[in-house]
């Protein structure tokens, strides 16, 4: 059985105030090409399918049009969770259309959780779709007091989805969960406030294939057989360097992985960084305008009239400009000063760290302490 394992589409989000819907819908488009060119028997999507719970309309749409399309156009089965981004109950309101010999969509928590069982030549395969869920949401559901953890709360679910797992079934597990060791990323939220939010990869045992979300970047979770796919797209500028991908692989007789791959997606545009002087970087960007979404850092010491200005001609996407010697950002002309305009020693070193990005030394505060305090003489 051929496998299909996504994640983290965060379908709607914006990086600093971009859209990314039609970025994302590229990137639906080439899940759906990998569907059909190596003839998926099951899509995963391991959780986070929106970035917030209350998505906006195309967002939506984009999401509701691709299962459709999936599921009209093409045999494979379907296996969606909701992730801490998505509201579990608006996931989970219109599962009762769907076929459920093919789809399997996860939102809120439940005690039964009973597995989508699919047949190949070798028998069945069970696929246990745990989604996100709350501490006191799991301790109502699962009826127990005891559950103080995220990792507490995937053992409940665990325990109630081994119950209803044939025997002699294969076992795939989707969950969306933060495994220890692992590697996060900027954009990722927390999923735990006020207590430890990892989990074992222990937990797991028995599953042939545990697929993950919630870490943005495709990694192992102490196995091979555990692992994330990732987000499809960055997030974030620490991303930049992250080559986002989708993983396929074949389930065997005897619950054997094989065939394991990382499909690298191709975005219409890069979340990348740029480095170097301002005027390097001006050159560049004239003879090699690009859409990609930039940010630039400057490695100028001196004072620096709006660069993020002077480089969007060439850049109509450059959300950031970072000086590289403090990582501070670079503000433009239209940012306020925190000092107090009655204050003007503290303006003038607000100033001065603006322009040269440190604070005045001691010999330069003093000096500008008595121009400050020296007599205004008038002539009369």
């Amino acid at each position: 059985m051929k496998i299909l394992h996504t994640a983290d589409w965060h379908l709607g989000r914006t990086l600093r105030g971009v859209s990314l819907l039609d970025d994302q819908a590229h990137i639906l488009d080439q899940i759906f090409d990998a569907i059909v060119t190596r003839n998926i028997d099951v899509l995963i999507v391991a959780g986070d399918i929106y970035d917030k719970a209350s998505p906006a309309e195309p967002a939506v749409k984009l999401y509701s049009d691709f299962i459709e399309r999936v599921f009209e156009e093409t045999e494979a089965a379907i296996v969606v969770i909701a992730g801490n981004h998505d509201s579990g109950q608006r996931l989970g309101a219109v599962t009762k259309l769907f076929d459920k010999r093919r789809i399997l969509i996860r939102g809120p928590l439940e005690k039964d959780e009973a597995p989508l069982i699919l047949e190949d030549e070798h028998g069945p395969v069970a696929f246990s779709a745990l989604p996100y869920g709350e501490i006191y949401a799991a301790r109502r559901e699962f009826e127990d007091e005891t559950i103080r953890t995220p990792e507490d709360v995937l053992k409940a679910q665990i325990k109630a989805a081994r119950r209803h797992k044939p025997e002699d079934a294969r076992w795939v597990i989707v969950a969306h969960a933060f495994v220890t060791n692992c590697q996060p990323s900027d954009s990722e939220r927390r999923l735990s406030v006020g207590t430890v939010e990892m989990v074992s990869q222990a937990i797991f045992d028995g599953a042939d294939y545990v697929a993950l979300g919630h870490l943005h970047r495709p990694q192992m979770a102490g196995s091979e057989t555990v692992r994330y796919s990732g987000s499809p797209l960055a997030f974030g500028f620490d991303e930049a360097d992250t080559q986002k991908s989708m993983t396929v692989f074949d389930v065997e007789a005897y619950g054997t992985v094989t065939n394991l791959e990382q499909i690298a997606f191709q975005p219409v545009r890069r979340v990348r960084e740029v480095r170097g002087l301002l005027s390097d970087l001006l050159a560049e960007a004239e003879a090699n305008p690009s859409d990609d979404l930039i940010c630039a850092i400057l490695l100028d010491e001196g004072a620096l009239v709006e660069p993020l200005a002077q480089l969007r001609p060439h850049y109509p996407n450059i959300l950031q400009t970072l000086r590289e010697k403090k990582h501070d950002l670079v503000i433009s002309a239209a940012g306020r000063a925190q000092s107090k305009l009655d204050d003007p020693v503290s303006v003038i070193g607000e100033f001065v760290a603006y322009v040269r990005g440190e604070k005045p030394n001691d010999i330069e505060q003093g000096v500008v302490t008595q121009l400050i305090d020296e007599p205004v003489r008038e002539e009369v």
